[in-house]
């Protein structure tokens, strides 16, 4: 699991540090990765993305997507779990 973030890589690194996350956080302060994958919000702080999960197969195939309309508008973890079962018994 990761996460892409919108600002710096120093803050990204920052961030990470604080919440405990237990995975990597990555920046992608030119905001390309957010705009190829469509979720780029230009109207919230300058450009960031929409809330977003995507969960890839191991060919990197997304088998499932959900965008939020703002940061708490996200499946459940049991949701989530559901989907991973999915994608792992597709393989």
């Amino acid at each position: 699991m990761i996460a892409i973030s919108s600002d710096q890589q120093s803050f990204a690194w920052s961030m990470g540090q604080t919440t405990g996350a237990r995975f990597q956080i990555l920046s992608d302060a030119d905001k390309s990765v957010i705009t190829s994958y469509g979720i780029l919000n230009p109207s919230e702080h300058g450009g960031i993305a929409h809330p977003a999960i995507f969960i890839l197969d191991r060919e990197g195939k997304i088998r499932f997507l959900h965008v939020g309309k703002d940061p708490q508008d996200r499946p459940s973890d049991a949701a989530l779990l559901e989907e991973l079962k999915k994608v792992a018994g597709a393989n």
